[in-house]
């Protein structure tokens, strides 16, 4: 693992992608997976290809203390009908976000404070609770392809150049499953679901 050496340049040459690093380093491999998350589109860009239309979200979280004399560890996650606002229990308190999507360009996201403050207004507008003090916020980026689904394959533009991107708000769940797609596509292993076809995951369906 190399941290702290973004991505520079990655060029196609020999049969190999060779990587340089913003400091300098340079590492060489017959496959790329693009699994940059909000940087993918960037990664495919240094590699000399059009961006796909990847779009990262940021999304806040607050916590807070439940009602005086409650123990809400075993609350359930709720969620109002409309996408405004959900909730469940975090580390003995609890955790809300008011939904929001705010376009942004790909970074170390931080929560603003007007996304804070429509959290805790959202909890005591559409809830009989009260927020106190918020005790701790961040934020982070949730990218979506543009049909919101999930990419996973390689690039036609270019030999080796695989994409893994587009999880949105649903990495976690997803991970075990697109591990396998992309065994799959990569290393020609059975394909492990049935209700999706490869054609519907690939990076082909956003490239004219």
């Amino acid at each position: 693992m190399v941290l702290g050496a973004p991505a520079a340049n990655l060029r196609r040459d020999g049969g190999h992608w060779t990587l340089m690093t913003a400091r300098g380093d340079a590492f060489a491999a017959p496959l790329i997976v693009n699994a940059a998350g909000a940087w993918a589109d960037t990664l495919a860009m240094a590699a000399g290809l059009d961006p796909i239309g990847l779009a990262p979200l940021r999304r806040t979280i607050i916590t807070f203390d439940g009602p005086a004399g409650v123990d809400t560890a075993g609350w359930p996650f709720a969620k109002t009908v409309g996408d405004a606002l959900y909730f469940a229990p975090e580390s003995g308190r609890l955790f809300a976000s008011p939904m929001d999507e705010v376009p942004t360009e790909p970074c170390d996201a931080q929560p603003d404070e007007y996304e804070v403050a429509l959290a805790a207004h959202r909890v005591e507008e559409r809830t009989t609770m009260q927020v106190g003090r918020i005790h701790s916020r961040w934020a982070g980026l949730r990218t979506f392809a543009p049909d919101r689904h999930l990419v996973a394959g390689f690039d036609p533009r270019s030999e080796g150049f695989f994409w893994l991107a587009g999880q949105g708000g649903y990495g976690l769940q997803t991970s075990p499953i697109m591990a396998k797609v992309a065994e799959s596509l990569i290393a020609g292993t059975p394909w492990p679901i049935g209700a999706v076809t490869p054609d519907e995951l690939s990076p082909v369906r956003f490239l004219g």
